[in-house]
């Protein structure tokens, strides 16, 4: 079995790099209809656009809409980084 099993690939959402898109792959049960009630979970594919200064939220897009993310439940969300979504974190031969 190759190393780019996908969920050895798994992280929360708050370490996901800006610019790579994921699918949720999980939400800790205390934030799942919180989340839902955004249209966020699992399967849902985002992308993390950037983050709020001085440790605030993460900005990440969610199909059209763009939504500020506490970073605490951020930490909440595992997420896959989709195949070939490597552009800005890896920038080695993809």
């Amino acid at each position: 079995m190759p190393n780019s099993d996908p969920r050895s690939r798994e992280c929360s959402l708050a370490e996901l790099p800006r610019g790579i898109s994921a699918r949720v792959v999980s939400i800790a049960p205390g934030d799942v209809a919180r989340l839902a009630g955004h249209g966020i979970h699992a399967g849902t594919e985002l992308c993390v656009e950037g983050d709020a200064p001085f440790r605030g939220p993460r900005i990440i897009r969610v199909g059209t809409a763009r939504l500020a993310l506490a970073r605490g439940v951020a930490v909440e969300v595992r997420v896959a980084p989709r195949d070939g979504a490597n552009e800005d974190a890896a920038g080695e031969g993809a």
